[in-house]
């Protein structure tokens, strides 16, 4: 917790920190050659002069294996991304001191009973193709990932008025301009798929899903009043490597799990992509900004975080977070790239025929703010052809 009066504060956060000790400890297990982890800060402005209070996020990524000789980071925080509200909206409790006091602070506590996050890796799905009709070529999709680019897994957050409390809450959302984790890492899967055949590809990671609620507080953790205001954020926790950083992961015949396709399902609409006639093919980028717009690229490979913590909380997550998702991207020094694609061999080896597919991808129900933009977003590349 703390105040910002002025431009060009500091925050300090001491390596002596039990805390961050701690985490940092859990990364050297897991990564003794170091990965780029983040921080999240949380800022709040208060405007006494026009009665406003301005809400702000950042996220600072470091490098595991460089935080204990220090680093210093200038951060830019973007206050206006985010609608104000009346301050007098939290301060309706007797509990609380006057505005002005210097003890009073706001706070984002993770509500446990509407998160998850599981306590292992899991199989994630990150490409999905659904080759539905018999009168079908054969159709090969696959994902690269390579260490000549730093992969990125991206960081989705979403704000709404008591979200918890509604059935469809409406969320602002963002992503892409964030994100957990970063490193150089290997993986390169594919599928090849006859007519009436459905496959996917899946990486071992740890995602998470938490439910924020903000609260008012005066002096004390013990003071504290909910404001109504609550956010979610999703992304990964960890990536499970093997040997030289490739990615543990792999392929399947078939769907991933029928509940969570029942929840990739719900959180997605199909859109028209692109038309492969036989011997074609289109990167994954091409088939995103197909269906999507250019801007959506942007956002990378959807993971679909929200599905899977919707159908294997147990209940907790809500059904309305199954259209969130998180985004793995590479960059450079001077773009942004989604490394896969997927062909038409049509009539291959006897099997299947020389015919056209029709590509539908699966993006989100919700509309994103990435970068300048925005767009709907792909959930773990869910693709249909016809």
């Amino acid at each position: 917790m703390l105040k910002f009066w002025d431009s060009g504060n500091t925050v300090k956060i001491p390596l002596s920190d039990e805390k961050f000790q701690s985490v940092l400890d859990e990364w050297k297990k897991a990564h003794p050659k170091g990965v780029g982890s983040s921080l999240m800060i949380s800022v709040w402005v208060l405007d006494h002069e026009n009665g406003k209070l301005y809400r702000g996020f950042a996220v600072v990524n470091y490098d595991t294996a460089e935080v204990s000789k220090g680093i210093e980071k200038t951060v830019k925080i973007n206050i206006n991304k985010l609608p104000s509200s009346p301050i007098v909206a939290s301060t309706k409790s007797d509990s609380v001191t006057p505005l002005y006091s210097n003890k009073h602070f706001f706070y984002w506590k993770t509500d446990w009973s509407l998160s998850w996050r599981p306590s292992d890796y899991i199989e994630v799905p990150v490409l999905i193709v659904d080759n539905k009709y018999s009168n079908s070529g054969v159709i090969n999709a696959w994902i690269d990932i390579i260490k000549e680019y730093y992969t990125r897994f991206g960081l989705t957050v979403a704000y709404g008025y008591k979200i918890s409390e509604k059935s469809t809450p409406s969320l602002d959302i963002y992503g892409n301009d964030f994100y957990t984790m970063t490193g150089r890492y290997y993986f390169s899967r594919s599928i090849l798929l006859a007519p009436n055949q459905k496959g996917y590809i899946y990486i071992r990671a740890k995602p998470y899903h938490l439910h924020q609620k903000e609260y008012f507080c005066t002096a004390s953790l013990n003071k504290c009043v909910p404001t109504g205001e609550e956010r979610v954020q999703e992304g990964i926790n960890n990536i499970e490597t093997t040997v030289e950083n490739y990615i543990a992961g792999g392929s399947r015949n078939g769907l991933p799990d029928s509940e969570i396709m029942r929840w990739i399902y719900s959180g997605t609409d199909m859109r028209y992509g692109t038309i492969l006639r036989v011997g074609d093919s289109k990167s994954l980028a091409q088939l995103i900004s197909g269906a999507s717009g250019a801007c959506s690229v942007n956002f990378g490979i959807g993971i679909p975080v929200g599905a899977l913590a919707v159908a294997l909380s147990g209940g907790a997550v809500p059904p309305w977070a199954a259209g969130l998702s998180a985004g793995i991207y590479y960059t450079s020094s001077s773009s942004l790239n989604v490394y896969g694609g997927i062909q038409n061999y049509g009539k291959w080896n006897g099997v299947g025929q020389d015919i056209s597919e029709y590509i539908y991808l699966g993006t989100s129900t919700y509309t994103y703010h990435v970068g300048a933009c925005d767009t709907k977003v792909p959930i773990g590349i869910y693709i249909e052809s016809d």
